[in-house]
């Protein structure tokens, strides 16, 4: 648990700006932060909005290099990182990531 997205942004290095849901580099997507409002998390499957194709891509380009994505979610008063997940799918705007 962090008591920020930037805290944890800052803890696993990660290149950009904290402020971003959806971090990447050249394999894909890195990690994405999630504030609650429109994602579903149900134990081992999180549903992840995506808010353009540009992004949509991305994890794409994620599940295409069998690469992991660290997933964030704001609760009350911390921020929880939920760890790695793979891409499984998509659906409609969403992205379906699972452990």
């Amino acid at each position: 648990m962090f008591k920020n997205i930037k805290q944890a942004h800052e803890h696993y290095k990660y290149p950009g700006s904290y402020r971003t849901g959806t971090i990447y580099d050249d394999s894909g997507v890195i990690r994405c932060y999630s504030n609650g409002m429109k994602d579903i998390y149900k134990d081992k499957i999180f549903y992840y909005e995506l808010k353009n194709t540009k992004i949509k891509d991305l994890f794409l380009k994620t599940k295409n290099n069998k690469k992991k994505v660290r997933v964030f979610r704001k609760e009350k008063d911390f921020v929880k990182d939920l760890g790695l997940y793979k891409v499984n799918k998509f659906y409609k705007n969403y992205v379906k990531l699972i452990k």
